[in-house]
């Protein structure tokens, strides 16, 4: 067999490779995230050089890499100089901030407590805010809106389209 030969049969059968085979349809796969941990009825405290700062109760948790998934959210936070605690049917924590939905309760150890179906819930800034209405209460008074807003640490509340029902007692 002569060597030229033997070099266009090469090329030939490397030119049909080239252009006549195609590659595999590849099919696309859809990403799922895998949970780094999973909790079922748990509780997480937090603390620091003071003590205890914040109790977390759940019935289940998932952690990703950059979040918290909870169900039936029971947290108390201790570092303020007011105890709160939150209740919540469902909690996303991520980047400091909890975001609430479903039948949510907050209660103040000054005695204010509102409750709400949205909300959220700044752990740095200790601000609670309120997307919906909510209906609060402190001692015996009333108020129900469609947007709160409340500073834990300084204790001032903003709200929005404000009902409020309070008793005013009578002087002799």
């Amino acid at each position: 067999m002569n060597i030229n030969l033997f070099f266009l049969f090469l090329i030939v059968g490397l030119s049909m490779i080239f252009f006549l085979f195609q590659p595999r349809e590849q099919t696309d796969k859809e990403f799922v995230e895998i949970p780094t941990l999973e909790l079922k009825n748990f509780k997480l405290s937090e603390l620091d050089t003071f003590g205890l700062t914040s109790t977390m109760y759940g019935e289940t948790g998932i952690k990703y890499t950059d979040r918290y998934i909870v169900n039936n959210l029971n947290y108390t936070d201790n570092s303020s100089t007011y105890i709160s605690n939150i209740k919540s049917n469902n909690a996303l924590y991520k980047d400091f901030v909890l975001n609430l939905d479903g039948n949510i309760k907050y209660f103040r150890e000054g005695g204010l407590s509102f409750a709400t179906q949205k909300a959220s819930y700044n752990k740095q800034t200790n601000i609670m805010i309120s997307y919906t209405n909510y209906i609060s209460q402190m001692n015996g008074h009333k108020a129900i809106g469609s947007y709160l807003e409340y500073d834990n640490n300084l204790g001032t509340t903003k709200s929005k389209n404000v009902t409020f029902t309070y008793q005013l007692k009578e002087s002799k």
